[in-house]
């Protein structure tokens, strides 16, 4: 079936990058402003989620002229990674926690016409969410800017003056649960999601009336189907779903009320459907013996998981953007143990299919492999590939919707439950640690094929460009209790030596990631670039025939030859990167525009040093930089 399908570029694809070809249900205005590549209204540009801009004044034959307009100093050394907003003669920055938002005038080269502080505190919120704790996105709509805290407070602001318009609570940041602030504005709602599976929060999405901020209604991602928004209108397309309650049924007892499958990537939104988006986050604990009978695993002889799938964490969700139903779900990695979350953007696409045009969602997913689904139903469009190296997995059996796992590489507590299914001992030879189980296990692509950073797809190539890692890990399984407002991920790392990176062939590689444009047509790689240094940054494209993208390697912008990844324009900025570039036009002239950014952690540089150390070219530092051509 693959061979067949063809990319649709043309007016069906400008629909599609406008977010609306008739649409019914998408709020009017952000239609309207995202219609006009001028304004970025949202995260990923456009309702769609390619974060692609149909800009073309700065291409590929003038983008060597490109240079510096202005930049702003913003004074918050941390990861910034909520891409600037535009509308008019405004452009809007977040910032990481504390949380501050900024109006910038582009008449008068970023004059700050207000700024917005939040009251928040901003140790608790730090010492009560993971990995960096950061923010990562901004909306518009209607003449007001919403945003969540990251100690879950949700925002309604005047995007003229920056008066709080209204505020509402969504999480409880006491028990780990706070909010990364990714979401979409839909209709009158502005729908969020929520972080913390690493302290045993459970998964939701959250709506709020973009007027009032009263909250209109919760879905969890796990749970009794009522919670869920499981009904009549549901889907059950896959084996895991043939329980009576899909998302209660395969858990052990109440486990599911600490199961983790939070929502903190980001959403997208078909507004002819009237349907969003979004992907869960890791299941918890880690340690899946707290999710299913103790020591038990289930597979069948092709390794197809039969029993506990710990729906809905490490899963796709598509629902009602009005009554925020579960219209249909797939569980990427069932029973997930290797903290293959999900916290990605599902770009959607049309595409024909001997003849026949298809609405599909796709993801190159954290678990190494490449999903296409129609997007109405949630039925796979044809059999996932890899696109990272996966050893946990010996294929996939599409039609029943699932990865086929290898049990040496699944987690037990117990080395005698372990002996039950597999004599393997990763970690028993040479790299052998000093506190040695017998239950340790190995695996790749580690805990992330790719991770949170947004990918983009682009219409010209019809591909797909995803930053990802080749690493792989061993780790091992504890015992532990849970303990609200604690971390509850029962694993360590096994210690011993490294693991090393493995290639898409499964060969050692000391290529530690690259950046791959994924053909979702031909099911493969079309072209890739390898880093000698790990560079997992966002990626934007645009008209113009090229790629942004943050060099962490050498402390650059890059823009890259979309068909090609060549370099053809560079700017040092001796910073790092966490945020995807944005371009969009003022005065009828065309800029680029990004923060460099990253926390105040430097490491020390030594004359021996290898000469690609990565601290050679990197600072601290927060700068917003605008870029256009001469004249």
């Amino acid at each position: 079936m693959s061979k067949t399908w063809n990319v649709t570029t043309s007016a069906l694809a400008f629909a599609a990058v406008a977010g609306a070809s008739g649409a019914a249900f998408g709020n009017a205005d952000v239609i309207a402003k995202s219609k006009d590549p001028a304004n970025v209204v949202m995260p990923n540009y456009t309702y769609n989620g390619w974060n692609y801009s149909a800009l073309d004044q700065i291409n590929l034959t003038n983008i060597k002229n490109l240079g510096v307009a202005w930049t702003l100093q913003i004074g918050i050394l941390d990861s910034h990674e909520a891409s600037p907003l535009v509308v008019g003669d405004t452009m809007y920055i977040a910032s990481p926690k504390p949380n501050y938002v900024y109006a910038l005038d582009l008449t008068k080269q970023g004059v700050i016409k207000w700024e917005f502080r939040p009251t928040m505190d901003v140790a608790l919120a730090t010492s009560q969410t993971c990995c960096g704790a950061q923010t990562r996105a901004l909306y518009y709509a209607e003449n007001k800017i919403f945003y969540a805290t990251l100690d879950g407070q949700v925002i309604g602001l005047d995007a003229k003056s920056g008066e709080q318009l209204w505020r509402t609570v969504g999480t409880d940041i006491t028990r780990y649960e706070g909010m990364a602030g990714n979401g979409i504005v839909a209709g009158k709602l502005f729908i969020g999601g929520n972080e913390g599976g690493e302290g045993g929060a459970r998964g939701k999405v959250h709506a709020y009336n973009i007027d009032t901020g009263r909250q209109m209604w919760t879905m969890y991602n796990m749970g009794p189907s009522n919670e869920v928004g499981i009904g009549p209108r549901f889907n059950r397309n896959y084996f895991g779903h043939s329980q009576a309650n899909p998302a209660l049924d395969t858990w052990v007892g109440d486990s599911w009320k600490r199961g983790g499958g939070t929502s903190w990537g980001y959403f997208t939104f078909d507004p002819d459907l009237n349907m969003f988006y979004y992907s869960t986050g890791n299941c918890g604990p880690w340690n899946p013996d707290y999710r299913r009978p103790w020591g038990q695993v289930e597979l069948d002889a092709k390794g197809a998981l039969m029993t506990y799938h710990s729906n809905f964490c490490a899963s796709q969700m598509a629902r009602d953007a009005t009554t925020g139903e579960l219209i249909w779900a797939y569980n990427i990695t069932p029973q997930d143990m290797w903290d293959l979350d999900e916290p990605l953007n599902t770009p959607l696409v049309d595409i024909t299919v001997n003849g026949q045009v298809r609405k599909v969602a796709l993801k190159a997913a954290r678990n190494g492999w490449f999903h296409a689904w129609d997007r109405a139903t949630g039925k796979l469009v044809s059999e996932p590939w890899m696109h990272t190296f996966a050893d946990f997995t010996k294929g996939y059996d599409w039609e029943r919707g699932t990865p086929l796992y290898d049990i040496d590489r699944m987690a037990f507590t117990d080395v005698a439950d372990r002996r039950r299914y597999t004599q393997a001992d990763p970690r028993g030879g040479e790299g052998k640690p000093d506190n040695y189980t017998g239950t340790e296990i190995t695996w790749c692509p580690g805990i992330a094929a790719r991770n949170w950073q947004n990918d983009t797809y682009n219409p010209q190539t019809g591909w797909k460009y995803v930053s990802t890692d080749n690493s792989c890990q061993t780790q091992v399984v504890i015992k532990g209790d849970y303990v609200p407002g604690q971390g509850y991920t029962l694993r360590r790392n096994a210690g011993g030596a490294a693991e090393p990176a493995r290639d898409l062939a499964g060969q050692v590689t000391t290529t530690p990631g690259s950046l791959k444009a994924m053909d979702p047509v031909g099911r493969r790689i079309a072209v890739q670039r390898d880093w000698a240094v790990a560079n997992q940054t966002p990626v934007s494209s645009t008209a113009g025939g090229f790629l942004l993208q943050g060099g962490n390697d050498q402390g650059v912008l890059r823009a890259m030859n979309a068909r090609t990844l060549e370099t053809v324009w560079e700017f040092r900025t001796g910073s790092r990167w966490n945020q995807s570039p944005i371009t969009y036009m003022h005065n009828n002239k065309q800029y680029i525009a990004v923060i460099a950014s990253s926390a105040a952690a430097n490491t020390a540089v030594a004359a021996n040093a290898a000469a690609n150390d990565a601290n050679r070219y990197r600072r601290s530092g927060t700068t917003l930089y605008v870029f256009k051509l001469p004249g």
